[in-house]
């Protein structure tokens, strides 16, 4: 059994991010023993550290990246979402066939790293190529330290001439489908625009069949719902609760009230890319609206050709431009942004019983954040300053399951 407590440490604790001065942290061998102000039950621990100055909170939990797209960052500047990522058209695509297998390895992994000095301890992945895909991405990943959820997608879409001929999947597509989720950890769909309403069914089938969760993008920009209004008299978002309910639907930047409402009522998690939407010039996610929904919203960076994978931009971006469209200030807390980051991708990832917040039996996924750095150094606000002052440099640790993977505590 190996011990490591951690004295005088500043905590943000629990799913409310209650601040603990001058507390005490124990960690047993993977897991979080104790936290708080007084001192825990331990005799002499392996390595004890002296934490003043040191604020520790959550590792951040990216929900939503598409990491393969390393290999091509800032490809396509000022292009339309449709002409840079359409899965059969789109610039991204013919690129990612060209590109050599051992570049799209060493890119992942490069950004694999940057997250991890940027605090990511967890993110969720949509990888594309099917098979073949996942496990390239697993070969890149192998050394990674993060949590990795992968998830598979069939290398097949219908054409917008065919997704309205209600054609099912082909045997082959079913199988190469049932052999990526096997070697994954869920689907992680294409646009509902981009499948006949038999194939969701079948791809809903084939998920619930493995008890592995289904992901999904939806109403990411205007262009996507007016074809799904005339080709099939209903939004995707609609169409995709008819035949599934996935564990989480991404951007939702379009979805109509109705719709978010629809979500609501299901208890799904939205998984919002500010940042992503906004390099693309296809508007601002509803997060507001989603809120008072009580719908659980988690954040995520997205196609790396476009962002840094960066939490802390992320929701900087996300709760200012929340505020200005809202026109109150008031809009979203910074608890609330906070917990984008870490409390709600756990939970809509399935990873709460494990991760999302410093908490006794947690995980001890943890980031060390240098309280003394000029630019949160005399905060009145911890959180806040979290969510629109820190950077990635403020972290002096990143600790996963309770071992040191960047940076030095002492």
């Amino acid at each position: 059994m190996r011990e490591t407590l951690v004295t005088n440490l500043t905590i943000l604790a629990g799913d409310e991010f209650q601040r603990i001065d001058r507390g005490n942290l124990l960690i047993e061998n993977d897991t979080i023993r104790y936290l708080g102000p007084g001192h825990p039950d331990v005799h002499r621990p392996d390595l004890t550290v002296n934490g003043s100055g040191l604020l520790a909170i959550p590792g951040l939990i990216d929900a939503h990246t598409h990491i393969g797209d390393s290999v091509a960052k800032d490809l396509g500047v000022g292009m339309t979402l449709k002409e840079l990522v359409h899965p059969l058209h789109g610039i991204k695509a013919q690129l990612l066939a060209k590109e050599s297998p051992e570049s799209i390895r060493a890119a992942i992994r490069q950004t694999a790293s940057d997250m991890l000095s940027s605090g990511i301890t967890t993110f969720a992945d949509f990888r594309e190529g099917g098979v073949q895909g996942i496990q390239l991405a697993r070969l890149a990943l192998k050394q990674c330290r993060q949590r990795v959820l992968l998830l598979c997608r069939p290398n097949f879409v219908y054409s917008e001439m065919q997704v309205t001929e209600n054609v099912a999947l082909t045997e082959t597509v079913v199988q190469e489908t049932k052999e990526g989720l096997a070697v994954s950890n869920g689907l992680g769909l294409s646009g509902a625009n981009e499948y006949t309403q038999i194939a969701l069914e079948q791809l809903s089938k084939l998920a619930t069949q493995t008890g592995k969760p289904i992901a999904i993008h939806a109403a990411e920009s205007q262009e996507a719902v007016k074809f799904s209004q005339e080709k099939f008299q209903a939004t995707e978002i609609q169409r995709i609760l008819e035949c599934m309910t996935p564990s989480m639907i991404v951007h939702a930047t379009h979805a109509s009230l109705d719709d978010i409402r629809r979500i609501s009522e299901r208890g799904i998690g939205v998984v919002c890319c500010p940042r992503a939407n906004a390099s693309l010039g296809v508007g601002f996610p509803p997060i507001g609206t989603l809120l008072q929904q009580k719908i659980r919203v988690a954040l995520g960076t997205d196609n790396v050709m476009l962002n840094a994978p960066d939490m802390f931009r992320e929701m900087d971006y996300a709760s200012r431009m929340i505020t200005a469209n809202a026109l109150d200030p008031a809009a979203a807390s910074s608890t609330e942004i906070l917990r984008m980051a870490t409390v709600n991708p756990a939970e809509i990832l399935g990873l709460s019983s494990k991760l999302g917040t410093l908490d006794v039996g947690k995980k001890a996924d943890i980031i060390f954040i240098d309280l003394s750095a000029p630019n949160l150094n005399f905060s009145r606000d911890l959180v806040s300053s979290l969510v629109h002052r820190a950077r990635p440099d403020n972290i002096t640790c990143v600790m996963i399951n309770g071992e040191i993977v960047h940076g030095s505590i002492e």
